[in-house]
């Protein structure tokens, strides 16, 4: 994959280089999180259909995608980030950095949210929940919510992991706009279950601003066990020492 796509930064060790990645990261994911979360608020009625947040929340990952990919490769997700590490995408050091831009972004973008929005609409119907939080399905058992998070979180990290396959090169058009579709499809189909929220950092920002968390802890183990999982026996087993598109060494 080019620098221009889905990738590692094209960048050295400088320290200019490094703050350019953190305020990338920083701008992509506070994007996501402000974009995303806005299709979540209610209408006049306090409704939300599921497509609209879902559709909302797939055109938000384009959006950073397609503005700060070629920059920084646009992760804006913990997900994302371990994965680009394990295959060897991205050097480890820069790992911290993706991190804290990552959650100090996302918290930025819903603060955004909240500053932009009437204080009665960011509240669901009956005002118990906050707009936008992460909370499983009542009828879920907590291990059935775990199950159905991981497995979200499973497809998104093999679809990271395809994205880097020197194989794989000549299918990288348009990929903003095919991570957009896939992670709103997974919304979608998985909305009704635990938000298939699949994004530590997507949980945690409003978690933080409404100080609700119910079974939380789900929305962190199942996406760093898939990203971690999947991205070990990806290089494993399929590249088999080969290296990811565009790695790089600092």
């Amino acid at each position: 994959m080019s620098c221009e796509k889905r990738n590692n930064p094209c960048f050295g060790a400088a320290a200019v280089d490094k703050l350019v990645v953190v305020v990338s990261e920083f701008l992509g994911t506070a994007i996501l999180v402000f974009v995303a979360c806005m299709g979540c608020v209610p209408n006049t009625e306090y409704q939300v259909l599921p497509q609209q947040s879902a559709f909302t929340s797939g055109m938000a990952v384009m959006i950073s995608i397609f503005t700060f990919g070629h920059i920084s490769g646009a992760y804006v997700n913990p997900l994302t980030s371990i994965c680009a590490v394990i295959v060897g995408q991205t050097p480890m050091q820069l790992l911290p950095f993706y991190l804290v831009s990552e959650f100090a972004g996302g918290i930025s973008g819903y603060g955004l949210l909240l500053l932009v929005t009437p204080a009665q609409r960011m509240k669901f119907g009956d005002g118990s929940h906050g707009v936008c939080t992460a909370i499983p399905n009542a009828d879920l058992t907590t291990a059935q919510a775990l199950g159905a998070e991981i497995i979200f979180s499973v497809i998104l990290s093999l679809a990271n992991c395809a994205s880097w396959d020197p194989r794989n090169f000549d299918q990288t058009d348009s990929l903003p706009l095919k991570f957009g579709l896939l992670v709103g499809t997974l919304i979608m189909t998985g909305g009704a279950y635990t938000g298939a929220i699949m994004n530590p950092v997507r949980s945690f920002a409003p978690a933080v601003w409404n100080n609700e968390w119910e079974r939380h802890w789900i929305y962190w183990v199942g996406p760093i066990f898939s990203a971690v999982v999947v991205s070990l026996l990806y290089r494993v087993l399929v590249l088999r020492g080969k290296s990811s598109r565009n790695s790089s060494v600092l």
